[in-house]
């Protein structure tokens, strides 16, 4: 029920009105699809008034679950109202929910984005609050002054647990909409209740709101697994990922997740984690395993045509040709029509990557000038509005389907995707699909004029494919337009022709992509196969590397004509004669690219590997872009819905199609200066991606020219590194630095002769035998379980490049040093001080996330915006991309530049910048070049500390501690229990003496958590040398980096001595301090710490004797006429390796772990709350993590500082507290922010308002909270 109404005890001038909502909590089976994938314990939050329609549902649930290989028409359809709940209210309203809870177990709605009291209004029980969920049976009245726009998750925090009440549905999300709004049913035009799709309507407009909630592992209670029609690359079912090196398997049957209705204890066993093959959107997934049997069945039922259809799965998973439309949500609009998606993060673990193809929208949809992106990385219990810059169809106003989809591979292949169908002639409900299924009525959005009728000769999409194909069969080809070369494509019917654009050019037909008369800028690609040598030089006769012998890659078809055809191409890569990065092209903004694609992958089956599923013969091939504009139906290199296969063939498509599609035309319009444009294969994406099948456009201004940075005048065709050259005489070097992973790389022993000349390695070679490689032996790298396997896998590279650190050996204090073991292999990117110098970082493969930094420098957050905060950190997923222009008074020396996470350093992933402080015969300078002084200002006014690393044991809790702990002590200050944090003001330089007092090195662990591709922790050697690395500070990287980095000098301290750090603090904000002496164990062990850089007139006082105080992580910040600030730092730790009181042979277990990333225990400060697994709750008053106190009114200030180790990205979050999290500081309020991963640091600034205790924590449950990621704010008079 939605109700609304005014509030009696308010005044009645001015006072806000109050939208009231009954909801109820009930158990009711979830089906997330027809195939039987469900969830018998789910749990949702429903409207009153639809309760009763779910409570039959759970009546009528099919016992025992039939089985879909054998009765599919028993099994249940997902029901439309099993949805995640979206109740929306207007700005300035109150917002009053009256929950009832018919559940077992206590339940409550803790809401983001809004200010309230914790004592009645948290809906869980926190610190000494009272408990304010709703006890089973009973019923609780919520309220919350809804005073910010946008899209907010609530969930049920009576439940901490990852695999608790959330994971089984109980989430849902506040959409706070403009003040004067209403919101109606897109099909009906009535008003609307609640739902994931509604019409917006302003007084001066109206628009399509979607909302999307990403999720992930649910229990699924589906009796079968699809059946194995051979391996096509990923779990669905019961397993999950499966048990790998340092893996744990979850349960092989029945259900897989604690039950929210049990009525009996919980017990471990309750505990294994869910199956993690369930990735839904909206409560719903589409897995591939499932169509693939679908195709195998219609095959054998003689439905399809076994040459025409032929697939290999992956290829037309998302193919509504095929196999109808999918379960998961296909938003519908009409061409132009405003859109915005509402995106929450609903699951409780993994940060995702939504991408939506053709559309893009600003980063701040407060900022007109905000970047503009298409693919974005959301962490658990975030929310973020995304404008669809020109509406439904981009600014091109485009028709066909368009797919949004976790960018994640192996998410994306497990179900994680949906689509938006976009329609150009009205839809009154008397249409129907290809398949027979009947179009449903969508209502034309007030303030636009109606589509047309569709009309026999012009029936709109997708009706004018008729004829093309008929249903079931695989996606027609697309039609030839009558400027593209002769014998590419069929001919077109006379619907199809009908509905073309005007004049339509190569590759458009349907959608003008750019204005008449835009410049062309054509390429010709090749999609080709050969080995790729990532470390070491095949050509030395001894040397040991580590290489794919399948890498795929786009390249220039002239590079193949100079090298003598592709033949001989193949055979210079094998020989180590030819080295290749990803192809790197460049356009002007205003600018059409022609881009022709030819397929010269190798035709027949493709054998298995270590990786690797076997193929039975190769699929199409595509050429999928982000940002630019282009025609979805014909350019989009995908085979989406009702739409076409964009793609190229090899011979295995037959004679006709090789013949007419071998090649294929792809038009974009550069309409923006995007910067970074990733493009790769989006037709066996999961398999080509991660051998390298990638490539980035970079979008120039529009006045550019671009040349090589060696000579400034020989003009680039393609290439990394370039100087773009401006009209105005300016100028500026760029750098293209591209991530992968899960690359399947094989490593050769150092016995092995390089390749005879002209051999080509066989592309098995090393790759069946399913050993790991280990420090000198060869054999596949970190190979999954089982070919084609979705488990953590392969390693990792920069560019086609990686310098593992596990193969230069010696004391890691060394690892990075050039005078030790020369420059590494990876990309070394040179320029002068005083140089505009941009670096174009992207990740074009394939499942983690990354963390890239840069030692000594650092950007603006948005490029060219001097408004925004300086970083020297960005997160990074797949498909994510970010134009970095580094601060131009960054001095001379060698820069590292890496991806920082303990793995990615491990593996590789990491370079030199290096700037000259003189110039060089190959490298022109230029204009800006040098500083003519020195960029740093002179040591006027001076703080300096004195610092000691010790060897302490560290007690993070009263039973977990860990023995081996090293720490940073300041003098003449309290030795805290929390790791080192300094202060000092801006305008300042910090000096600090850094003194090793270890006795030598400490001793490896064999229980310490691995990293990739390591076989036994305790053979690791732990450096006796130790550092002080600072982020974000100004400083001469030659000699007070912290670290050993290339030519500059050792930045280490060897035991019993003594090192002086000078840094210069020009901003206020937070830095971390971090060990770079041994970057794999030293961290992890509590070498750690931060700096806060306060205003340059502020002053740090003790919050308890109110002495002033320089040290500590928690002050009382002190400025002539303004309010004081209490503040803490918050050091996030992971990867730790705890001991139960200190006892060796009692390692704390680490919970749940189906994924290395998550191994090891979690901190804030060296003080871990982790929660009993048999009882968790927050309810605890004195957790063992920092207790900050405060009084009603009072400014806090959080800074934290990512001290962790792993890969996995955090969030955090504060209960009841919002905050502006804009980068410009005039934009969007929320309560978590996300994709914080190592070496990220931010401030968190909000008023305290009521009393009571304030959670902080992680939103990531899984992993998270449950290991100790949380703690308390403490409002009262009396803190």
């Amino acid at each position: 029920m939605n109700t609304e109404s005014t509030t009696p005890a308010e005044p009645a001038a001015g006072r806000p009105r109050t939208r009231a909502y009954d909801v109820v909590a009930l158990n009711v089976p979830i089906a997330y699809n027809g195939f039987g994938d469900h969830d018998r314990n789910g749990a949702l939050y429903v409207l009153a008034d639809d309760a009763e329609e779910l409570r039959e549902v759970a009546s009528s649930w099919p016992e025992p679950f039939p089985d879909y290989t054998r009765e599919p028409e028993r099994v249940p359809a997902p029901h439309p109202k099993a949805r995640p709940l979206v109740l929306r209210v207007r700005r300035g309203e109150r917002l009053r929910v009256r929950l009832a809870n018919e559940l077992p177990r206590p339940v409550g709605i803790t809401l983001q984005g809004v200010r309230y009291d914790a004592r009645t209004t948290d809906g869980a029980a926190v610190g000494a609050n009272p408990d304010s969920s709703v006890p089973p049976g009973r019923t609780r009245e919520y309220e919350w002054l809804c005073e910010h726009e946008g899209v907010f998750h609530f969930g049920d925090m009576a439940d901490p647990r990852g695999e608790g009440s959330q994971s089984h549905g109980l989430v849902g999300a506040v959409v706070v909409e403009a003040p004067e709004a209403t919101w109606t049913d897109p099909v009906t035009g009535d008003p609307l209740a609640t739902g994931l799709e509604a019409d917006v309507h302003l007084p001066d407009r109206s628009f399509r709101e979607y909302v999307v909630f990403m999720m992930e592992y649910p229990s699924n209670d589906n009796p079968v697994a699809p059946p194995a029609h051979g391996s096509h690359g990923g779990d669905h079912g019961h397993g999950g990922h499966t048990a790998a090196a340092g893996h744990v398997t979850g349960h092989a049957t029945g259900p897989t997740g604690p039950s929210p209705d049990a009525t009996g204890s919980d017990t471990l066993d309750d505990l294994t984690p869910p199956n993690n093959a369930m990735l839904p959107v909206n409560l719903r997934i589409e897995p591939m395993e499932w169509r693939m049997y679908q195709y195998h069945k219609m095959l054998a039922d003689g439905v399809l045509d076994p040459v025409r259809d032929a697939q290999t799965g992956e290829e037309l998973h998302h193919s509504s040709w095929l196999f109808g439309d999918p379960a998961t949500p296909v938003f519908r609009g009409y061409s132009g029509d405003p859109a915005v998606i509402r995106l929450v993060h609903g699951g409780m673990r993994d940060t995702h990557v939504f991408h939506t193809h053709l559309h893009q929208w600003r980063l701040d949809p407060a900022d007109v000038d905000s970047p503009i992106v298409d693919s974005v990385s959301i962490g658990p219990q975030e929310g973020m509005t995304l404008d669809l810059i020109g509406g439904l169809g981009s600014a091109q106003h485009a028709v066909g389907d368009s797919i949004w989809h976790c960018h994640m591979y192996v998410h994306f292949h497990m179900g994680m995707w949906g689509m938006f169908r976009i329609f150009d002639t009205l839809q009154d409900g008397s249409g129907t699909y290809p398949d027979g299924t009947s179009v449903t009525a969508l209502a034309p959005l007030p303030h636009r004029a109606a589509p047309p009728a569709p009309t026999p000769e012009r029936p709109g999409f997708p009706a004018f494919l008729a004829g093309t194909a008929t249903f079931p069969q695989k996606n027609p080809r697309p039609p030839r337009t009558p400027h593209q070369p002769a014998g590419m494509g069929r001919e077109p019917t006379a619907l199809e022709a009908a509905a073309f654009c005007p004049d339509p050019q190569p590759g458009e037909a349907f959608t003008k992509v750019g204005p008449p008369g835009a410049p062309v800028r054509r390429f010709h690609l090749v999609a080709a196969t050969g080995t790729l040598y990532y470390q070491g030089d095949p050509r030395k006769p001894h040397s040991s590397t580590w290489h794919d012998h399948r890498g795929m890659f786009y390249v220039l078809a002239e590079e193949i004509e100079e090298a003598g055809g592709l033949d001989a191409f193949q055979k210079q890569l094998a020989r180590g004669e030819r080295t290749l990065e990803p192809l790197v092209i460049r356009a002007r903004k205003g600018e059409v690219l022609e881009m022709t694609l030819t397929n010269a992958l190798p035709a027949g089956k493709q054998a298995a590997s270590a990786f690797d599923y076997e193929l039975p013969f190769q699929p199409e091939c595509g050429l999928h872009t982000h940002l630019v504009k282009y025609d979805p139906l014909v350019s989009d290199g995908s085979a989406i819905g009702w739409n076409y296969i964009s793609a190229t063939t090899t011979a295995d498509q037959g004679e006709d199609a090789f013949g007419r599609y071998n090649s294929w035309t792809y038009r974009w319009y550069v309409d923006q200066e995007f910067g970074t444009v990733l493009f790769h294969d989006h037709l066996l994406a999961n398999y080509r991606q991660r051998h390298g099948l990638f490539g980035a456009l970079i979008a120039e201004p529009a006045d550019a020219t671009w040349v090589s940075p060696h000579d400034r005048a020989t003009p680039l065709r393609r290439g990394t590194q370039a100087v773009v050259e401006r009209a105005d005489g300016t100028a500026y070097r760029e750098a293209v630095l591209a991530i992968g992973d899960f690359v399947p790389m094989v490593r050769h022993a150092t016995a092995h002769p390089a390749p005879a000349a002209g051999a080509v390695p066989d592309a098995t070679s090393g790759a069946t035998s399913g050993a790991t490689a280990g420090g000198h032996e060869g054999g596949p790298i970190n190979p999954p379980p089982r070919p084609g396997a979705p488990d953590d896998q392969g390693v990792m590279g920069v560019n086609y490049r990686c310098e593992p650190l596990s193969e230069r050996g010696g004391d890691p204090a060394d690892w990075f040093a050039s005078d030790v073991h020369g420059d590494p292999g990876t990309p070394l990117l040179r320029a002068y001080p005083g140089e505009d110098l941009r670096l174009h970082v992207l990740q074009g493969s394939h499942d983690l996330q990354h963390s890239f930094t840069v030692h000594g420098s650092r950007w603006r957050q948005w490029a060219g915006r001097s408004d925004t905060a300086w970083r020297d950190q960005q997160t990074f997923g797949i498909s994510n991309v970010a134009e970095l222009r580094l601060d131009r008074r960054t001095g001379p020396g060698d820069h590292l530049w890496a991806f920082g996470a303990t793995n990615d350093l491990w593996l590789g992933c990491w370079g030199l910048l290096r700037l000259h402080d003189r110039r060089q015969r190959d490298l022109p300078a230029l204009p800006g070049a040098f500083f003519g002084r020195d960029p740093l200002p002179p040591r006027d006014a001076v703080r300096r500390y004195t610092v000691r690393a010790r060897s302490r044991v560290i007690a993070y809790n009263d039973r977990r501690t860990d023995p081996y702990g090293l720490v940073y002590t300041v003098d003449g200050a309290p030795d805290d229990a929390g790791p080192l944090v300094l202060r000092c003001r801006a305008g300042e330089w910090v000096e600090v003496t850094l003194v090793n007092e270890l006795d030598g090195p400490p001793p490896a662990s064999p229980l310490d958590p691995a990293v990739m591709n390591e076989e036994d922790p305790g053979a690791r050697t732990v450096s006796g040398r130790v550092s002080l690395h600072p982020t974000l500070l100004r400083y001469d990287v030659r000699h007070h980096d912290g670290a050993h980095v290339g030519r500059n000098e050792d930045g280490t301290v060897k035991p019993g001595g003594t090192r002086t750090y000078r840094w210069y603090a020009d901003e206020p904000g937070v830095v971390l301090l971090r060990d770079h002496a041994d970057v794999v164990s030293h961290m992890r062990r509590g070498l750690v710490g931060a700096l806060v850089v306060e205003e340059s007139d502020a002053t740090p006082f003790d919050p308890v004797t109110g002495r002033e105080r320089w040290a500590g992580e928690q002050a009382v910040v002190r400025r002539p006429d303004a309010e004081p600030v209490r503040e803490l730092v918050l050091v996030a730790q992971d990867g730790l390796r705890l001991y139960h009181d200190g006892d060796l042979t009692q390692p704390v277990t680490d919970l749940f772990s189906d994924s290395p990333d998550d191994m090891g225990q979690k901190a804030y400060n060296y003080r871990t709350a982790a929660l009993h697994p048999l009882a968790p709750s927050l309810s605890d008053p004195e957790p063992p993590t920092p207790l900050l106190r405060c009084r009603p009114g009072d400014q806090l200030a959080l800074h934290l500082a990512i001290g962790a180790s792993r890969m996995r990205n955090q969030c955090f979050t504060v209960h009841g507290q919002v905050w502006d999290a804009s980068e410009t500081g005039r934009g969007t309020y929320v309560s978590t922010i996300g994709a914080l991963a190592t070496g990220s640091t931010r401030t968190i600034r909000f008023r305290a308002r009521y009393p009571g205790d304030y959670a902080y924590r992680t939103g990531n449950l899984h992993w998270g909270v449950s290991e100790g990621w949380w703690g308390l704010i403490r409002v009262s008079e009396t803190p």
